[in-house]
């Protein structure tokens, strides 16, 4: 029994070894080594479905998406696999097809594993991703609902951009009525959804209601305070058009009296004071939000309401059309789960792929 044992033990410690020496290569990220790794481990131990399904995740991960399919393939036709080995294969094959652009057979494979009520959180947030990438977003949105009933989290936010993809789509369309629905469907999901108050107001614009647009441009202040820079020009334009400047006045004061206003907002009422009091009263408030730390483009206003340059002059506006150059090519917003930073607003992180993540970053310091 000891000699078993001991040969037991010892037929074991290879493949424990090339499996240490897999994790510890994927702890460095050397995909190359732990591949090598691993393949000697199941050269080993043919019947470790763990290891080949970690085996078949690095192919996947480096790109090497035929031979992860050919692999999770040979997986699910062997015979032998409980329900949950099943599970995990058909969940790596979804992904690999999902990876691989072939949406049908990734689909198939994914709602097998949600009818079968297996895999089934993950099964659904693939499917998420798949109607995503085809931009079905009426399917998407029933997708979500099932995901939020399996997890017990509201996927509310995710919903609203959703209707929000569909309110575009409709703009782009000219068809205004079918975008508003859209948009009353994102705020119904979820209330502080700016872009569903911005797509709004574009589509009352659209329609010929500047006074709709300027409430729903308005909203959006209340809704996020960091985002009122996206809707300020809009917001002026619909009050000029229907002579409610008294109600933009309003939304920019109450706008700057938060600690830290949006540089936007500083530069629309720098000029509201200028306009009303005079360049002198503009630059003296411009002058207080510089030693609160608001530089860029409310420097560059200062210098010329202050009189310290002429905005005529020649010099001077070459160097200007540079300055504004420079600061607009600046990150903009940033991504609060991944920390991406361009320079445009996108709804959908490019780089993480979470939605509503990316928010105007803090250009007041």
């Amino acid at each position: 029994w000891a000699r078993r044992t001991a040969g037991a033990r010892n037929s074991a410690d290879p493949l424990r070894s090339e499996a240490i020496a897999g994790l510890s290569s994927l702890v460095r990220d050397d995909a190359d080594q732990a591949i090598a790794a691993l393949s000697r481990a199941i050269e080993a131990e043919p019947g470790a479905v763990e290891l080949q399904l970690s085996l078949g995740g690095l192919f996947r991960r480096k790109g090497e998406i035929d031979r992860a399919i050919l692999l999770h393939e040979a997986l699910l036709v062997r015979g032998g696999l409980d329900l949950e080995q099943t599970a995990k294969i058909r969940l790596a094959l979804a992904q690999d097809y999902l990876k691989a652009g072939v949406l049908d057979r990734a689909e198939a494979h994914a709602e097998a594993l949600v009818e079968r009520g297996v895999e089934t959180a993950a099964a659904l947030e693939l499917l998420l991703d798949l109607h995503e990438q085809a931009r079905d977003w009426p399917r998407a949105i029933d997708t979500a609902r099932r995901w939020q009933a399996v997890r017990g989290t509201s996927a509310a936010p995710r919903i609203a951009q959703y209707h929000c993809e569909m309110a575009e789509q409709a703009l782009m369309a000219k068809d205004s009525d079918a975008a508003l629905a859209a948009v009353e469907q994102a705020l119904d999901a979820d209330p502080a959804c700016v872009r569903a108050s911005l797509l709004g107001a574009a589509a009352d614009e659209a329609r010929g209601e500047p006074s709709a647009a300027f409430d729903r441009y308005a909203r959006v202040f209340q809704q996020a305070p960091a985002f009122i820079g996206e809707a300020l020009a809009g917001a002026q334009r619909c009050a000029v058009a229907v002579h409610r400047e008294p109600d933009f006045r309003e939304l920019i004061e109450l706008a700057d009296s938060v600690p830290k206003p949006a540089p936007a907002v500083s530069l629309a009422k720098a000029r509201l004071l200028a306009a009303a009091e005079g360049n002198a009263a503009a630059a003296a408030y411009l002058a207080q939000r510089l030693q609160q730390g608001m530089g860029g483009e409310a420097a560059l206003l200062w210098l010329e309401l202050s009189g310290a340059v002429a905005t005529d002059d020649a010099v001077w506006m070459p160097i200007r059309a540079s300055l504004m150059k420079r600061i607009g090519a600046g990150p903009r917003y940033r991504c609060g789960n991944c920390g991406f930073s361009p320079s445009l607003l996108f709804w959908q992180c490019p780089s993480c792929k979470s939605w509503g993540s990316v928010r105007p970053a803090d250009t007041a310091v």
